[in-house]
This record gives C-alpha cells, sequence and structure tokens, in this order.
C-alpha cells in the first residue's frame, strides 16, 4: 500500500463519507482555498442551523431514506446576493444526497405524477421501481440525485449542454446532447420535462421555454426551479444579450456546475416570467412548500402545464 493510499484510507475512517465530520472537514478546505469566504461561511447563522438540523430526522421525497441532513455552510452572502434561500441548496440526505431544491423539485414531479395517474408514491425511487410506463420524461440534470432514481427506466430520457460535441448526438442510450434554444426532438414527445436551476444560465430563455411547450405534449408538465425574486415585476438581467456578444451589467454570476468549474448566470427571474409562459400556451403554477416530513422549508417550484 503506497504513502497515498494509506493516508486515503485513514480519511475515510477519520472522516466516513455520510458523516457530518468529512462535511466539515471539506468545509474547513474549501474555505482554506478561499480565505475571503470564512466569514460569510463560519458564522453563528450557519452554526446555528448545523446545530438545529444535524439530528432532524425526515423521509426522503427522492430516496425514500429516513434519514439526517448534511449541512455544508453555504456562503450566505453569495446566496442573497444570487437571490437563492440559504438553505435551498444544503440540507442534503445523507443516503442520496440530494439538497433541499432537489427534494422540492421531487415533490412537485410526484404530486404531478398523482395529477395524471392518481397513484401517489412517497418517493421518486418508489415511482422508479413502479416504472414509469408510457409517460416519458426529458431531465436536464445528469447528475442528480433524482437522475440516479430514474435512470434505468426506457421512458427517462435525460440530457446535457456539451458545446464542443455535436448537438442531439447520443452520448449514451437515454442521454443526448441537447441546446435547450433547439431541443433535437419532435413534437409532442413527452410528458413532463424537469430543469433544475437550469434557465438562468441559458441565454436566450424565451426560446428555451418554447422549446419545451414544443416539445411537451398537451396536458403535459415542465415541473421547474430557478433564482426568482418574486418582489420584481420584471427579470434582473446580469448579462445584455441584446447583441452577438455577452455584456456584464454587474460582476459576473457564476454557478457550480458539475461539467465545468462555473457556468454563468443571465438572469435572476422575475414576475414577468408567469406572462411568457402564459403567452406560450402554458398554464403556471407557482408554489412555497412546506413539508418538514420531508424538510423543506420555504421550497420553491414551478409547475407549468401546456394548455393547447
Amino acid at each position: 500500500m503506497t504513502a497515498k493510499s494509506t493516508l486515503n484510507a485513514l480519511l475515510r475512517w477519520a472522516m466516513p463519507m455520510k458523516s457530518n465530520r468529512r462535511l466539515v472537514g471539506r468545509t474547513i478546505k474549501q474555505v482554506i482555498q478561499s480565505p475571503t469566504t470564512i466569514p460569510k461561511r463560519v458564522n453563528s447563522t450557519n452554526l446555528g442551523n448545523f446545530l438545529r438540523y444535524r439530528r432532524r430526522h425526515f423521509d426522503c421525497p427522492v430516496c425514500g431514506a429516513k434519514t439526517t441532513p448534511l449541512y455544508d455552510f453555504p456562503d450566505l452572502a453569495l446566496r442573497r446576493e444570487h437571490k437563492i434561500g440559504e438553505m435551498r441548496e444544503t440540507l442534503q440526505c445523507r443516503e442520496c444526497f440530494a439538497s433541499m431544491r432537489e427534494r422540492t423539485l421531487a415533490l412537485a414531479l410526484l404530486d404531478d405524477w398523482h395529477r395524471r395517474t392518481s397513484i401517489r408514491h412517497d418517493s421518486v425511487a418508489a415511482l422508479a421501481a413502479d416504472g414509469l410506463g408510457d409517460v416519458r420524461v426529458l431531465d436536464s440534470d445528469n447528475f442528480s440525485a433524482i437522475s440516479r432514481m430514474l435512470r434505468g427506466d426506457r421512458s427517462y430520457v435525460r440530457c446535457s449542454y456539451l458545446p464542443d460535441r455535436p448537438w442531439g448526438a447520443v452520448i449514451e442510450p437515454n442521454y443526448h446532447n441537447i441546446n435547450l434554444e433547439r431541443i433535437d426532438f419532435e413534437d409532442s414527445s413527452f410528458d413532463i420535462v424537469l430543469t433544475s436551476d437550469v434557465m438562468e444560465h441559458v441565454r436566450d430563455s424565451d426560446a428555451a421555454h418554447a422549446e419545451i411547450h414544443r416539445v411537451l405534449r398537451t396536458g403535459g408538465a415542465y415541473i421547474f426551479t430557478v433564482p426568482y425574486d418574486e418582489n420584481r415585476a420584471e427579470d434582473l438581467q446580469l448579462v445584455d444579450t441584446t447583441t452577438a456578444d455577452d455584456v456584464f451589467l454587474c460582476e459576473p454570476h457564476y454557478h457550480g456546475d458539475p461539467l465545468t468549474r462555473g457556468i454563468l448566470a443571465y438572469r435572476v427571474f422575475g414576475r414577468s416570467l408567469f406572462g411568457k409562459l402564459e403567452a406560450l400556451g402554458f398554464k403556471v403554477d407557482f408554489r412555497r412548500l412546506e413539508t418538514p416530513g420531508n424538510l423543506v422549508m420555504d421550497g420553491d417550484v414551478f409547475v407549468a402545464v401546456r394548455q393547447d
């Protein structure tokens, strides 16, 4: 055994993957790498949330586990700047690592499944075990806990944005390279489209929403989350996209992304989103979810159902 493998074995023993010690150790490493974030992450609010929730038992609506959460000491200043709730991206399930945002999306998905089938599942894992049947789902997140639960089903299609590959290319079965501004599927191909904090990163979100409407069948649901400021009538534009080149209107906002070191955000959505989606033919429902049993507090999710 090499010195490196011995060290890694010791770290796994001292800080098991699903332990609070592992999360605290990772947080310490991150703040050492970015010292300016220390007061934004290591503060009384985060410490209070960690102590408050670390032993809170809940039922995960993604994997179905009865577990306790992991709290990763988020950068609270950055969350406020990006109009994202301070706990929205944390409180991960200890088993599948679904964040509160993912659990919120899962609850909306399960509710829509009940709407269309009258069958109520308590988790996406239970839905996956039962099978999607002929209900086709397009999911833009290939890396989420929801994706890991559903990807074995033939009716579940996932996609990523890989600009260095041909659009529409099949990366592997039921996994495609898709630009949401021009989706490479025929009209009325899907019953459900899922996006989770994706549309703020799409340069022309209006074109992407029109494409999602096109590929949905009548009665199909577009279930999604985005940074949303309900106090704003119009979107908060972070980048001017009216010309071919991006023009930054403020310090660039980059969000974490599993495919890159960071992905540019173009906007924070305002209430005008409703009118734009309704003009396409959607009936739009914005939900604030409070389900303490699933450890979802002030969860925010949109459900837009195609009417025509």
